[in-house]
């Protein structure tokens, strides 16, 4: 049983990674390496309190690049559409 879960823990992890949303282009106006609620509003405008919070997985008040993969991974927001 051991061998088994081994030999698929590759295939387990590359299937994870192949499964993460594509990361937006999301400007940090003040280019402080995360994001406020105003700037990620500026891309998702019906973006909630409550939305944020969630989010904001370690409630430190902004979003960093982590925390936004996490938020697109689990549906939380969706990647906005793109021209072309």
């Amino acid at each position: 049983m051991t061998r088994f879960a081994i030999v698929l823990a590759p295939f387990v992890i590359a299937t994870a990674a192949a499964a993460q949303t594509v990361m937006p282009d999301v400007p940090d106006i003040d280019g402080s390496g995360t994001w406020s609620m105003a700037e990620l509003q500026a891309v998702w405008t019906d973006l909630t309190d409550e939305g944020f919070a969630a989010i904001d997985i370690n409630v430190d008040g902004v979003v960093d690049a982590e925390e936004l993969q996490v938020a697109l991974d689990n549906s939380l927001i969706t990647a906005p559409a793109t021209d072309g």
